[in-house]
């Protein structure tokens, strides 16, 4: 099932429910050139946090009409997509990159908020800092907190703050609490702010603690002490107060 609705002069939201089917197919491409015979343009807010399958038959009805919708496509100028499931955020990520000139802003279910003010253009960035300042108390720790999405800009401002607070000789420790993170972009790996940014944290610092996010992050983050001579362990998203007496003993 599908739903188009018009969210503010220039956006539209479309919310795809249990299965896409062929008359949903039929019913997106007929928008798409409604849009086009306008002249194009405007924002698209696209929800499927509620699919749960596409059809063959619906496959091809799009593969059918791809002139017609890749038109209104490249003439849209806000494209957002909120999704539940990694594999569509994923894919919606790879379809980006292999549309030269289009550029999807991916979000998971949880920052709706951020995507549809993006889309109705009452946000100028994307979106919001993923990385924030924790007040814990401790002036010998820097403490701060991940929630959402690594981007190269986010990235490179994230590493300028930590610099900054690190710049006092007496903060030497690392807090970091991964509440929801949503992965990085892969162009953040070539910023030189970034990687210079790394190196001069870790030259600094005596400990290191990292609280939640995917397993793997921990791991690799345990890893990398081999290499550095701060000491870092990683610690469950319930042991922040476990990780803090480790700080500080």
């Amino acid at each position: 099932m599908i739903e188009i609705e018009t969210i503010s002069e220039t956006a539209h939201r479309l919310a795809v429910m249990a299965d896409f089917q062929q008359a949903d197919a039929e019913r997106l491409v007929e928008f798409a050139k409604e849009r086009n015979q306008a002249g194009g343009g405007g924002n698209l807010l696209i929800d499927v946090t509620a699919v749960s399958g596409f059809t063959f038959a619906a496959v091809a009805i799009e593969l059918a009409h791809m002139p017609n919708l890749l038109r209104w496509i490249y003439g849209l100028d806000r494209i957002a997509i909120i999704a539940d499931e990694e594999w569509i955020r994923t894919g919606a990520r790879l379809e980006s990159a292999l549309l030269p000139g289009v550029v999807y802003e991916v979000y998971d279910e949880d920052e709706a908020e951020a995507a549809r003010a993006w889309v109705l253009e009452e946000a100028d960035a994307p979106h919001t800092g993923a990385v924030h300042e924790l007040a814990i108390g401790k002036p010998d720790i820097a403490a701060w907190e991940l929630a959402g999405r690594l981007d190269r800009e986010e990235s490179e401002r994230a590493i300028a703050m930590i610099r900054k607070r690190l710049e006092d000789s007496d903060c030497r420790k690392l807090l970091l609490v991964i509440r929801k993170w949503h992965g990085f972009d892969l162009d953040r790996l070539l910023s030189r702010e970034v990687l210079a940014g790394k190196l001069d944290i870790a030259r600094k610092l005596e400990r290191y603690a990292i609280v939640g996010g995917p397993a793997w992050v921990r791991r690799y983050a345990e890893f990398t002490a081999t290499f550095v001579k701060a000491d870092i362990k990683a610690f469950e998203l319930d042991g922040m107060e476990e990780a803090i007496a480790w700080l500080e003993d």
